[in-house]
Parts: C-alpha cells; structure tokens; sequence
C-alpha cells in the first residue's frame, strides 16, 4: 500500500513538473526541445499559446476604456517559419480620439550547449506604417531567430472607442492552446458572429459578474462620464459585467491553396458588432444597422458631403479640357483623364478626404477619397448621374454584415443609358470599367443623394483577351519560333502596372516556359507606356528542346514551350473558392513548317472540353493544312472570376484533361 501511495506521489510530481506553464516568461526546455508538431508534421512552426483580454475599465471623468491585451508565444522549427517572428498591431485615431500601445515586450528563446538563452525585444524596433488617415500599423520582429527558437511576446491597447476588432481564431500554423476573454458593461450590447465563410465555428460561454466602482465626491471639475457623486462624499456604484470566454486546444491550421483571393476571408474568427448603448435612465441608443443606414450616415457627414459640393477650384480647368462636348461618355473619359493627369495618388487608402479635394488638386496629390470624390464631383459639375461607390479592398477582407468600418475605399461610377460606368483615378493604367486588382472585391455600395443605396458587384462583367501568333521551323537541331502576342483588357493593364520602367530583360524572365534552355531574342513592346485598349509584344525564341530526335524520328510539342503541362490543382479537395482574377479568354495559333525531307506521321487529336454552368471551356484542333505545314488552334476561356470549391472536382478534371491533351506530340518521320 506504501509503495502504491509513494509511486502514485512519483507519478503526481513528474506530471506537474513537465505540465505547461502559459504564464509570460515561463518557456520551457521541453518546448525549446521539440523538432516538430506531432499532430501536423508539416507545420513551420505553432502557436504554443495564445490568449486574447478585451475588457472594459471605468475612470470617473473619462468614462470607460477599453483595452486588449494579447499574449502569444510561438515555436519556431524552420526557416520557412521565421516569417512568425515579424508581428503588426493596429492602431485606429478618428480626429483627437487615438488608440494607444500602452505595453509591448517581448523574449526570443533559444538552447545553446543546453542552456536557456534569452534575447529581449527592444522597442526602438518597433516601425511605423500609415495605412489611411484612420489607420497606422505597428510592425516589429523579434531579435535572434533560430531553427528552434521559440518567442514570446504580449502587448496592451487601450481605445477610446467602443467598437471590438474582429478576433482571428485560427492561423495557418497549429494553434495547440487559445483562450479568448471579452467583458463587456451591461450598458454595451455586442452581437456575435463567427465568420460564416469559415469551416470552423467556435462557441463563447457567458458569465456576468458585479463590479464595484468608487466615485471621489463632487470636486467641481464635472465629469464626462455617466456615473456622478451625488454628494461631497465618495461613494460607491456598481454595474453588471458580462463575461464571454473560450478555451480551444489543438485548432488545426487554415488550409494553405493557391488562387485564392485573400484567405483572411475564409478564417475562423470571431466577429463582435455593437448594437445598442443603454444607459441608465437615458433611451437606448440602437447601433444595429441596415447598409441604407450605413451609407446614409457616411453621406452625410460633413467632411464627406461637403467636399463633393465645391467645385470653384477646377471649374475653369474642366470647362477647358471639356470645351463644347456633349457626348456624356466622351466627356466622361475627358474628366477621368483630367483627374488623374492632375492629382497623383499618395497610396492612403480611404473613403473620407484626407486634407480636403481643393488642397489635393493644388498640391496634386491625395488619398484614395481625395481623388475619386473629386472625379465624382466633376462628373456631376458636367450634368452626369455620378455617385460614388464605398468600397472594401482585397486587402481589407469581404465586410459581413452592416458596418460602415467594414469599407477603406470609395470609386467613382456614372449611371448612364441603363449601364453602369465605374472608375478609379488613383491608378494611372486604369480605365472606365478598368478597375485596380486591389478594388475587384465581390461587392461595393453605391450611395445616392437621396439616401439610397444599392450592392454593386466589382468584376468585370466582359471577357480580356490575350492572343498569341506563332511561326515555328526547325533550322538543324533548333526550333526556332517568331512570336507576336495581344494583350487586351485586364492582361494588358496588369503588364503595364508590372513592366512601365523596367528593363527588357525583366519582361524575358516573366515569360512563362515549360521548358528551361529557351533563348529569346528581339524582344519589343508597342503601347507599353499608353491607354490604348491593346498591348502589343513580339519576340524570338529557339531551343534544341523543343523537339526529340529519337531514331530520325522528330518528337514535337504543336504547343511548343506555351503548354499547360502542369497546374496548380494537385490536391483531393478543396477548401475556398477558386480567384481567376477576371473572366478571360486565351487563343493560341501555332504555324509549324514541316522540314524538307519529313512528313506527318501522327498528330493529336482534336479536343474539346466544357464546365458546367457556362464556367470555362477549352478547344484544341490541330490540321495539316498544306503538305508543308500544320496549324494549331487553341482557346482557353474561364468566364467567372470566382468559381465555388464545390466544382472543385470539375475544375481538377478539366485542367488535367487540358494537361494530358498538350502533352501529346506530333510525329514526323524523314522520308
């Protein structure tokens, strides 16, 4: 019985001496230890623990305060994983009102020969990043990273503001322990949501405690707050708190895709929306909204309204550059124009004025409202039915429900013969119904003067075109191929945005090849530098590779180095929708001369293949069309930006028949 009693103290000791400690500071050498996760293998790195405290606190002249602190410790195993020691907090101001870094600390934690070695953030790391004029974020990295390095850091905020930050639930590395806490004054009534793009949903529980306060006696200095002494005497008040937690271990990570649009959209999360304020002997004060209410409240304040009424600053520019024209569509175009030759975006992106419309336009910069306000106030100067559009960017992830903080941006638009015209002149490759890659984001809100709103989709509605021309011969033991290319639409405004400025031989590396040892040559680019609505590109390219002696046979590719021998869709399944960017359509034309001395011997077969609902097809025909030459045609066409992961199945399928199909060769044979 002894023995049994003493074991059992052994077993209690040994468990409590290798159980984790979650408190700031406290890392192990069991966690420094540790190579991989067991339960996801693959995984860079994990979250150890990571806890999140939103909380109210209440000052007698102030009124109350929110803060949040969050604690996170994280191990390292590679160096793929280093990417987690770098780490942003975000900071909100609204006029005089501003969020503040009230703590920040950090430890990174390493073995050497055996011992525990600590290394200190220190805060003058700490950089700055001005996002918007609402919006400033705080990045830092923490010191002396390693391939087991394990980091630490914890961090406070405190806001003046009564609005919760969306809390991620789920990253896509492991996250082993998570605890979340919010606790709210009965007066703040929140609605929660988790993300319901996400597979994963987690559950708060609640609780409510009394808190007591302590209110100094009437000094004569007033106060802000909704809490007053009666009397010269302090006293005491309380209030109920609401408490909601939640605990998670072993939080799989996001699953990791290509072409996906932004995967911040698709995380677990949890969403916090006030809905009502209800003070004590006052009427409740309702926060829950309609997106009529939300663009209504966004339209008539001052700083935005106001702006978009002025007009005396560019009235004698506009009446010049429009002159006596009266076609609204090219007057339209003459405005874009002018906007965007006179004012140059400062890359803030915002839906409110940052110094205002007239000091953007002398100055000749300004943040995104700036711009495009001033475009809408214009077109409206020149009798067009303008409104602007309040916009999320891709970056800024797809805002759920009704809020006016879910939207960082605003576009131009014009209503004109039942269409509708949308622009953005902070870009300078844009164009009406051209928009920037960052602004094509499911949704916008167009707002009217009369208080009216309506949900406007973002991507293009029509086809961009790329057309590629081929001329191909073997000269000995060489292809040799002149290539001439059209790029329209979408294809040619994002070549301009990514070569304008740069050097040829950058344009040759971006050429996409499926085989390693082509030479180009003669490469030149009409339009690079202007508007016009195509692109033009021509090149020469040869290769010994592109084509197999095999026994005085030759073995060709008709696609030669353009093929789809590969694609992104390797995996089982899939998870998030599929991001085509913009509905598009790709042809190619191959000539190819047949060398003296050889004659076609087989050739592939014709193909054709279809998705469901309209989504895409493929065609591939390939004909001798003289005795000395074969002609290849092929045309890839996807007709929806987004396709949804359950055709997942039919998109895989497609593109490996595309695969299959352009890896089959032609087979001369010498006569």
């Amino acid at each position: 019985m002894k023995t049994t009693i003493l074991s059992l103290i052994i077993l209690l000791i040994t468990h409590c001496g290798i159980a984790q400690n979650y408190k700031y500071g406290k890392v192990s050498k069991e966690e420094l230890q540790e190579q991989v996760n067991a339960q996801y293998p693959e995984a860079n790195a994990t979250v150890l623990n990571r806890e999140i405290n939103t909380y109210y606190e209440y000052k007698q002249g102030v009124g109350f305060t929110l803060f949040k602190e969050v604690l996170e410790r994280i191990k390292i195993y590679d160096t793929e994983g280093f990417d987690w020691a770098t780490k942003s907090i975000k900071i909100y101001n609204s006029g005089a009102d501003r969020e503040e870094i009230v703590t920040l600390k950090g430890v990174t934690y390493n073995l050497e020969n055996g011992s525990v070695s600590k290394t200190k953030f220190n805060d003058k790391d700490l950089f700055d990043l001005r996002q918007n004029d609402f919006l400033t974020v705080y990045k830092f990295t923490m010191p002396n990273i390693k391939k087991g390095s394990v980091i630490e850091y914890e961090y406070k905020i405190s806001s003046p503001f009564y609005d919760i930050d969306d809390i991620d639930l789920q990253y896509t590395i492991p996250v082993k322990r998570e605890v979340v806490e919010v606790r709210t004054p009965e007066y703040f009534i929140y609605q929660t949501y988790g993300n319901p793009q996400s597979k994963l949903h987690y559950d708060f529980s609640k609780d409510s405690r009394e808190i007591d306060i302590t209110l100094r006696g009437r000094s004569g200095l007033g106060t802000l707050a909704k809490f007053e002494s009666s009397g010269k005497e302090d006293q005491t008040v309380s209030y109920k708190e609401n408490i909601y937690r939640l605990e998670e271990n072993n939080i799989p990570p996001m699953d990791v895709e290509v072409m996906v649009d932004n995967l911040d959209n698709y995380r677990a999360k949890s969403i916090w929306e006030l809905a009502m304020i209800n003070w004590p002997g006052e009427l409740p004060k309702s926060y829950s909204t309609t997106w009529e209410a939300v663009t209504k409240s966004i339209y008539e304040n001052d700083s935005f309204v106001n702006q978009l009424n002025k007009t005396s600053y560019y009235e004698n520019d506009l009446n010049a550059a429009i002159g006596g024209e009266g076609d609204p569509l090219k007057k339209m175009q003459i405005i874009f124009n002018l906007v965007k030759s006179k004012v140059r975006w400062n890359k803030y992106q915002s839906y409110f004025p940052g110094e205002g419309l007239k000091k953007a336009y002398n100055e000749g910069v300004g943040n995104s409202a700036d711009i495009n306000l001033m475009l809408v106030s214009m077109l409206r100067y020149a009798s067009l039915n303008a409104n602007p559009i309040l916009v999320s960017t891709k970056n800024n992830g797809i805002p759920i429900f009704p809020t006016r903080y879910g939207f960082n941006y605003v576009l131009a638009s014009v209503e004109f013969n039942g269409k509708l015209y949308l622009m953005d002149a902070t870009d300078p490759f844009s164009g009406i119904n051209l928009l920037p890659d960052r602004v094509m984001n499911w949704e916008g809100r167009l707002i009217r003067p009369d208080g009216t709103s309506e949900g406007i989709g973002l991507y293009p509605n029509y086809v961009s075109q790329r057309m590629k021309y081929v001329q191909a011969e073997i000269k000995g033991d060489v292809l040799e191929a002149s290539v001439r290319e059209r790029l329209g639409g979408h294809f040619a405004k994002k070549y301009r945005s990514r070569f304008i400025g740069t050097e040829t031989k950058e344009q040759i590396k971006a050429i996409k090849t499926t085989i390693s040892d082509v030479h180009f040559s003669d490469y030149a680019v009409k339009d690079l530098d202007n508007l016009k609505p195509n692109l033009s590109l021509s090149y020469k390219a040869e290769s010994p590779s592109m084509m197999e002696n095999i026994n005085g046979n030759l073995y060709i590719s008709p696609m030669l180095f353009f093929g789809h021998v590969s694609h992104p869709f390797k995996s089982d399944k899939r998870s998030y929708p599929i991001y085509f960017e913009f509905p598009k359509s790709e042809r190619y034309t191959v000539n190819l001369a047949i060398p003296e001395g050889y004659e076609v011997t087989s050739i592939p077969e014709g193909a054709k293949a279809n998705l469901a609902n309209n989504l895409g097809s493929y065609t591939y025909l390939l004909k001798q069309v003289s005795p000395q030459m074969l002609q290849l045609s092929v045309s890839l066409d996807i007709n929806s930006p987004i396709i949804l992961p359950s055709d997942y199945e039919y998109i895989k399928a497609f593109y490996n028949q595309i695969a299959e199909k352009e890896k089959e060769k032609i087979v001369l044979t010498k006569i």
